[in-house]
């Protein structure tokens, strides 16, 4: 299983210290439990944590995601990155799968997720999936979900069909904290 055992907490100083990217946050920062990524997550669009500061050499450039706005709320995400035993499994699986774990979880959204696999990769050079890839929140026409993972060196978002049932696909999760619930709109850089 990938999921951590021990929990990995990025507040908000910690983040904007790492990607070199502004934020405000007043929020507690809240104990994570064991297998769980907590990070701060300030708004940004996958373009700008593609292109901040500390990212650039760890991130691979990609536009085809920019016409998707994929708004987020800002502030504290509680993680399983990955949902244990939700490889080998198609979309609509995945989510059952998920919903037996605890019905509080959902499918995480990609800025989210991709906050917290670039911040951990950057901090400690270390691939949060190892070599895996997680399935995100946002549905894309066609029946295809963004996918992130680290590939030769640089986190990556990619698409990925729904019924494709991979060794190495697993399903990203998150349950939003309570404090902070701040719609963020889509930002151009």
């Amino acid at each position: 299983m990938l999921t951590a055992s021990i929990p990995l907490v990025y507040d908000a100083v910690t983040v904007s210290r790492i990607l070199g990217l502004p934020c405000e946050c007043n929020d507690p920062v809240p104990p994570a439990r064991d297998g769980e990524i907590v990070v701060y997550y300030g708004g940004w669009s996958l373009t700008q944590l593609r292109r901040c500061s500390g990212s650039t050499e760890r991130t691979l450039k990609q536009a085809w995601y920019k016409t998707y706005e994929w708004p987020a709320l800002s502030g504290y995400y509680r993680l399983l990155l990955p949902v244990p035993r939700s490889n080998f499994r198609h979309w609509d699986a995945q989510l059952h799968h998920l919903a037996t774990i605890d019905a509080a979880w959902t499918p995480a959204p990609v800025r989210v997720a991709a906050t917290a696999l670039i911040v951990h990769f950057i901090d400690t050079g270390e691939d949060l999936l190892r070599g895996g890839r997680c399935r995100c929140a946002e549905a894309l026409p066609g029946n295809w979900h963004p996918e992130i993972g680290v590939y030769a060196g640089h986190v990556c978002v990619r698409r990925r069909w729904d019924f494709f049932p991979g060794k190495r696909l697993w399903l990203a999760a998150a349950k939003k904290c309570p404090n902070g619930n701040r719609l963020t709109p889509y930002i151009t850089p």
